[in-house]
């Protein structure tokens, strides 16, 4: 029997919604925001997520997981009882309800972006069936880890092959800003240079920039001559530093395209 300190109505309200939908889970986090701050106290907000957990109910127990991901990184009082919630859950979760539980944990995991501890939790749901749940493992590479344990380069370098395009872009963001490089880390991102999705193509570029691999030199004089050029190329060109690329920079600027990064761009290609 259910012990939780909720009106039945109001659990009722935090379980109806499609995670699936980006308007339905806007309002699901929006109540899950009016619960938390109807609490008083952080010992509150813990003992319900706790008592969430303790529910044999997969939906309610996500639900844990949901109250303190609107906590987010503003403090860090809920981050170890999370970390040892998100060990303790099974990764083979069938149905619907499996599905929810693993996307809430890795969610919660993925919105502490600052702390470290989180690092190796999250990494447990690379794996996951759900494209969701690897998205949330890519995106939630904590910001301070540079460079990266060996553990991670290899699940973010599985995960630039991913079939999912959300997966790829932001595994390849997290690999292009730290400062891991070795040859089989450069070849592994020189393979998504021509990916089917910009945005993964162009992370992509920006990080061989950043590692000076003349692989990306050509990728960029090719790319600088489109029209709809997107500015992570001129975070490229101005990382590469290549004095070769003047010639499409300076089209580019001269045709009217006003852009504080390709006049970056210019500058630290030498012009």
């Amino acid at each position: 029997m259910s012990t939780l300190p909720l009106p039945p109505d109001l659990l009722a309200r935090l379980l109806d919604y499609d995670e699936d939908d980006e308007q339905s889970s806007e309002t699901h986090f929006d109540r899950m925001e009016e619960v938390f701050a109807a609490l008083d106290s952080t010992a509150n907000r813990l003992g319900l997520a706790q008592a969430f957990w303790a529910e044999p109910e997969e939906p309610v127990r996500a639900l844990g997981f949901d109250l303190l991901a609107v906590q987010a990184h503003r403090f860090d009082w809920h981050v170890q009882p999370l970390i040892e919630a998100a060990d303790a859950l099974p990764l083979d979760g069938t149905g619907r309800a499996g599905l929810r539980l693993r996307r809430a944990a890795a969610n919660a995991l993925a919105c502490i972006v600052d702390d470290p501890r989180v690092l190796g939790p999250l990494l447990r749901f690379a794996a996951d069936q759900d494209p969701v749940v690897r998205w949330q493992v890519a995106r939630g590479i904590p910001v301070d880890v540079d460079p990266l344990p060996q553990q991670a380069v290899d699940v973010l370098t599985t995960l630039i092959r991913d079939e999912d395009s959300d997966v790829r872009d932001w595994a390849a963001f997290a690999l292009a800003v730290r400062e891991n490089d070795t040859p089989e880390l450069r070849d592994a991102l020189a393979r998504l240079l021509f990916d089917a999705d910009e945005d993964t193509a162009a992370e992509a570029a920006y990080a061989l920039a950043r590692r000076k691999d003349p692989r990306v030199l050509p990728v960029l004089e090719r790319a600088l001559k489109q029209p709809s050029v997107g500015k992570l190329y001129f975070e490229a060109a101005a990382a590469l530093g290549d004095p070769a690329l003047l010639p499409a920079l300076r089209e580019l600027k001269d045709g009217g395209f006003g852009d504080v990064d390709l006049d970056r761009a210019i500058e630290a290609c030498g012009g």
